[in-house]
């Protein structure tokens, strides 16, 4: 048994169909499904095209001679907010499809809607959720109608097989990052020789816009000791320098991050990081412990800029939270990047005016502005399709916008603007360039451009 798993380019940096930054990070679920594949004695390699700027017919050259071929339309860092531009995908599918006997889709597109994913891509199956276990069982020859997590047709017949067991994390091997071009990866805001790891899956928050349907139900946690040992191998046999922990709430877990923290804090290596968490679950002493282990920045989702529509998000935090999480972060001494979101359903230019006010506020390292995504399987999604008042922006299967009474044309304008107005204040600025920080603030100067002339 001979398998290929793709993660496809997405070709450039500014899609058409709304932003898509292609940061160059390792598909760390494909790294994780090589790795148990191998485990099996399958011969497995991965083909990043993401990295390698591959176009689908140079994909296809270099996917010959497989028994299965896995593509993902969504790898582990992008689970929770997936591209709503397909077509870099699809036409990978199309090229791929007729090299190998079985062509299976990954991702989280296919994890919500699989049977119009099934249709699109004349795919063998779609793989909903997360892929590892059932990879492997197909790997091991298990049929269509036995492998648990497939939508697969039978005929003029769609079958939902039922869900797939929940992977234990401490069970995966070491990614397998031999298969993968570690030397391309980047995070510019950290550098490079960059990796991605995680300490658990899922959420423990239910905010009505974030698409959770992949990650399963609840959180997973990863040990200590096991992700010390992926850390451990990827920095020694990899050379990796700069990590991005990708845990929907690395904090969420205190006495994990904690226990992690100080492991990383007693090791000599030269290793920049940063995750995302929430305001509400840091502390000082947290923070300064993530500090001495090399933490360098955190993202945090505030998405809005009133206690009414925080409330609407039913993130379960206060405005008062966030200030507070915000001064914290701040006298620890580290950089913060919070996200915004312009254009849940009615809004209006008041409530874009108030996003914008309550992020000069905050005055994080990195702001980041975008337009409301109407994930199919979200409270959201659901919400505008049954809303008279409010629309979808196309009718396609993963929608761009909200429109109503703003379409989705003023709301990219608008995000562009708040981009504008927030990174040329002349207190930012100089604040930025009093720090020293003239290459990190023309690394951003330059991917800002390439976003405002889109």
């Amino acid at each position: 048994m001979k398998v290929l798993l793709v993660n496809p380019s997405q070709v450039r940096l500014v899609q058409k169909k709304g932003r898509i930054y292609a940061r160059r990070w390792p598909p760390l679920d494909l790294a994780t499904t090589a790795a148990a594949l191998e485990r099996e004695g399958v011969t497995t390699d991965v083909i990043d095209g993401n990295a390698e700027g591959l176009a689908p017919s140079e994909l296809a050259a270099r996917a010959r001679g497989y028994d299965k071929i896995f593509v993902t339309s969504t790898s582990l860092d992008r689970w929770q907010c997936p591209h709503l531009d397909l077509r870099p995908f699809l036409a990978t599918v199309e090229a791929l499809r007729p090299l190998a006997p079985e062509l299976y889709v990954l991702g989280s597109h296919g994890t919500v809607r699989p049977a119009e994913m099934l249709e699109a891509t004349g795919a063998t199956a779609v793989v909903r959720g997360e892929p590892e276990r059932t990879v492997v069982e197909l790997a091991a020859g298990g049929s269509l109608a036995a492998t648990r997590g497939l939508t697969w047709r039978d005929g003029d017949r769609t079958v939902h097989n039922p869900e797939q067991a929940p992977v234990k994390l401490d069970e995966l091997p070491l990614p397998a990052f031999h298969k993968l071009p570690m030397e391309r990866y980047s995070y510019e805001v950290l550098g490079d020789r960059f990796s991605l790891f995680e300490m658990s899956r899922g959420c423990a928050s239910n905010c009505n816009f974030c698409l959770l349907e992949t990650y399963g139900v609840g959180v997973r946690k990863k040990s200590v000791d096991t992700l010390a040992r992926e850390v451990e191998h990827a920095v020694k046999n990899f050379g990796v320098k700069t990590a991005y922990f990708i845990d929907l709430e690395f904090t969420v877990l205190r006495k994990q991050a904690l226990e992690f923290s100080d492991w990383l804090a007693r090791q000599s290596y030269d290793f920049r990081w940063c995750c995302q968490t929430r305001f509400d679950l840091v502390n000082p002493d947290m923070l300064r412990q993530m500090k001495r282990a090399g933490c360098r920045l955190i993202h945090f989702g505030v998405e809005a800029g009133s206690e009414e529509l925080l409330d609407w998000t039913n993130k379960k935090i206060t405005m008062r939270q966030i200030e507070d999480g915000m001064r914290m972060v701040k006298e620890a001494g580290i950089e913060s990047a919070c996200f915004f979101i312009f254009g849940f359903p009615g809004a209006r230019q008041k409530e874009m005016d108030d996003i914008y006010r309550f992020a000069v506020k905050l005055n994080p390292t990195y702001a980041l502005f975008h337009v409301a995504a109407p994930y199919p399987g979200t409270a959201l999604y659901e919400q505008v399709k049954n809303d008279p008042n409010v629309r979808f922006s196309d009718d396609t299967l993963f929608p761009e916008a909200i429109e109503g009474p703003l379409t989705v044309s003023e709301l990219k304008r608008m995000t562009r603007t708040a981009y504008l107005k927030y990174y040329t204040r002349p207190s930012y600025l100089l604040s930025r360039l009093g720090k020293g920080e003239v290459r990190a603030l023309w690394n951003q100067a330059n991917l800002f451009w390439q976003f405002v002339r889109a």
